[in-house]
């Protein structure tokens, strides 16, 4: 047993510089040198990690269809003959190798990544994820997992109805006036698709950016409805109304024009929503899986290796991968291994 997992070590890793290796071909959401293919799982600022770097030197940037064109937004520059949008489900075979993306339940456009070697192991990279809405990999010999949340209190029983109660926020929120919510790119996105299931028809306003973002997920058939960029004839007159939402990056929330602000946070743990000023409330509202649902996640899969990211998760990772081990009874290390 430990002759195979030591074996399995050497198939996949996290660098000191966050990308994730997994078989001889593949870099994912980081760069190394040497390697032909870069895949990148979502636009998140963690996982495009020196992505101008593998444009030049890497022979295809990998993504899904909807990640691709938000890269484009963010003003990412791939050559079309090495950009490869790969939808879920669908392989590529890369020198004896065969790489697969998977969905997950993050923001829009968000993969697992599953690489299948000459020699037959399949080794699995999460990427973010929660639960419900992500396809758990239960023949996997090694998954590589995110443990943003990895610590044992960082639970949130509420997180499978935080999404109704920030509907009902919204709601009260309009009675009174124009609302503003405030997050980070494809979060906010992922709010507008709950907001419009629920029946919310208020116009949508947001500045370039979060516009153009947007619009990459209509094209591809999301119900996000009417969305307005702020400064057209368009957007004055529904602001003259007072009855719409702003949705706008972390960083304008201080400038928006609404009566009432959302803070979108995933760092909450204590209340699924608290008053933080006047007119201004955080939400517990995170697209990462907390505590129970990465416990979940691993339990099912089963895999022979667990190695969790400890790039992205610090001393978290470190001790998600205890637990795993001691309560779970499956090997698991940290990569990068904790500095001392």
């Amino acid at each position: 047993m430990l002759t195979e997992i030591l074996r399995l070590m050497r198939k996949a890793r996290v660098t000191a510089r966050g990308a994730v290796l997994l078989g001889e071909t593949s870099t994912i959401d980081g760069h190394e040198q040497g390697r032909t293919i870069r895949v990148v799982t979502h636009i998140h600022s963690d996982h495009v990690l020196d992505l101008r770097r593998s444009i030049r030197e890497c022979g295809m940037v990998v993504a899904t269809p909807i990640t691709h064109e938000m890269l484009r937004v963010l003003g990412y520059r791939i050559p079309p003959f090495k950009s490869v949008p790969v939808e879920y489900g669908n392989t590529l075979n890369i020198d004896g190798e065969k790489l697969t993306l998977l969905r997950s339940n993050h923001i829009p456009g968000t993969a697992q990544v599953l690489v299948e070697t000459a020699e037959g192991d399949r080794l699995l990279y999460t990427s973010d994820f929660k639960l419900p809405g992500t396809p758990i990999v239960r023949d996997a010999d090694v998954v590589v997992v995110d443990a943003t949340y990895g610590y044992t209190e960082w639970m949130r029983p509420w997180q499978e109805e935080v999404e109704g109660l920030l509907v009902d926020i919204v709601k009260d929120a309009l009675a009174l006036g124009p609302v503003g919510i405030f997050g980070y790119h494809g979060k906010l996105q992922e709010v507008m698709l709950i907001l419009r299931s629920y029946g919310i028809d208020a116009p949508f306003i947001a500045p370039r950016r979060v516009y153009q973002l947007t619009m990459v997920l209509k094209k591809h058939g999301y119900a996000i409805g009417d969305i307005l960029l702020h400064g057209t004839r368009e957007a004055r007159e529904a602001m003259r109304d007072g009855w719409y939402i702003y949705f706008a990056h972390m960083r304008a929330k201080n400038h928006a024009p609404c009566k009432t602000k959302l803070i979108l946070s995933g760092w909450e743990f204590r209340e699924p929503f608290r008053r933080i000023g006047a007119g201004e409330w955080l939400v517990a509202f995170s697209d990462h899986a907390d505590f129970r649902q990465l416990v979940n996640y691993i339990d099912e899969a089963r895999p022979k290796l667990v190695i969790v990211d400890g790039y992205r998760g610090g001393r978290a990772a470190v001790e998600f991968a205890k637990y795993v081990r001691r309560r779970l009874g499956i090997p698991a290390i940290t990569s990068p291994a904790p500095s001392l």
